[in-house]
């Protein structure tokens, strides 16, 4: 029986190993199954030309510009809502962002929301989409600014589609 029990034994011992050889294999096929590519940058050429021509707009040392913000780090479903209809709206901005977003430096506070609409706001769903932000930023009170993309912008006729009230928060340059 020694003998058979020591078998048995060794036996376990070899079933051991072999499972955590083929997890460790598994585990290493996961990680490797993970493949990313760098993106060769945060803006497409139309934002990067906005966002130059923003900076000339912008100079006032109290404003911060902050590009590709998450709607729903700038409004969230307000805290009247049933636990389902809350999720419901949150879902709706969860996976949305702007263009860019004007900050008080002293609380970072909103001060408008800037969006490019460039050819892929033509389409009904995008209207749709655009119908949706629009009303959500109305509800929250925050001012959303709506600039047609180009290739290049005129600094004076950007700074006109900023409404007074915000021209006046801004001190735009």
């Amino acid at each position: 029986m020694n003998s058979i029990s020591a078998i048995f034994s060794l036996f376990l011992v070899f079933l051991f190993f072999v499972i955590v050889l083929v997890l460790i294999g598994f585990v290493k096929k996961k990680i490797n199954q993970l493949r990313y590519t760098k993106r060769e940058a945060l803006f497409t050429k139309a934002e990067i030309n906005f966002l130059k021509t923003l900076e000339k707009i912008v100079v006032n040392p109290n404003i911060a510009i902050f590009g590709k913000v998450r709607i729903a780090d700038i409004i969230t479903p307000a805290e009247k809502t049933n636990t389902k209809e809350w999720w419901q709206l949150f879902g709706k901005i969860s996976s949305k962002h702007v263009d860019y977003v004007l900050c008080d430096k002293n609380d970072y506070s909103v001060i408008c929301v800037i969006e490019l609409n460039d050819s892929s706001h033509n389409t009904a769903k995008a209207k749709q989409r655009d119908a949706f932000v629009r009303e959500a930023y109305q509800s929250a009170n925050i001012e959303l600014i709506e600039v047609k993309a180009r290739q290049y912008y005129n600094v004076d006729k950007v700074r006109e589609q900023f409404p007074e009230k915000v021209r006046g928060t801004l001190k735009l340059g």
